[in-house]
């Protein structure tokens, strides 16, 4: 992946790019820890998504650039994609003015894992309309500051995975 902004000084570095990768997996790893679920690297997996660097929208008929999108099968499985470039300038976005930036670095590795976790709850729960909560803070939520900085917790999909996933 690569991305530069005048807002970090110029393109992400190959140890900044590992940094965002180590944190993204660590997001992924801690929404679904209460979960007995295999994570993998495996692009075989039944489920996956991986990065992108951009994406547009599927399902318009425009070219619109969005954070994410997965596409599930219950029963079968699912794959998603989430956009780099998307993520990466909402770094640039919610970081404030004054943060360094190795914090827009770290925001940018957070919230790459988290729009991944929300891809995932598409495909582990394709049939539940997840967008509905008002809670900023929930994997479930559109992409926002609360993304990049923060806490986050299941909401609307949270009770669907309990009963669907086994507990720790």
């Amino acid at each position: 992946m690569s991305f530069a902004s005048p807002r970090i000084g110029g393109a992400i570095s190959a140890s900044e790019l590992a940094t965002i990768e180590v944190l993204s997996r660590s997001e992924i790893v801690k929404a679904f820890e209460p979960f007995d679920v295999p994570l993998t690297a495996n692009r075989n997996a039944r489920y996956s998504v991986r990065v992108v660097q951009r994406l547009n929208d599927a399902l318009m008929f425009r070219k619109a650039d969005v954070a994410g999108q997965s596409w599930a099968a219950s029963g079968f499985g699912g794959s998603g994609e989430v956009s780099f470039d998307f993520v990466a300038n909402g770094a640039m976005v919610y970081s404030p003015e004054d943060a360094p930036r190795s914090a827009v670095i770290e925001a940018l590795g957070r919230a790459l894992g988290r729009v991944a976790v929300h891809e995932f709850a598409h495909q582990l729960v394709p049939h539940k309309q997840i967008h509905d909560t008002r809670d900023p803070n929930s994997y479930e939520s559109p992409v926002s500051a609360a993304q990049y900085f923060g806490d986050m917790h299941w909401d609307i999909a949270g009770p669907v995975l309990e009963q669907r996933l086994k507990r720790r």
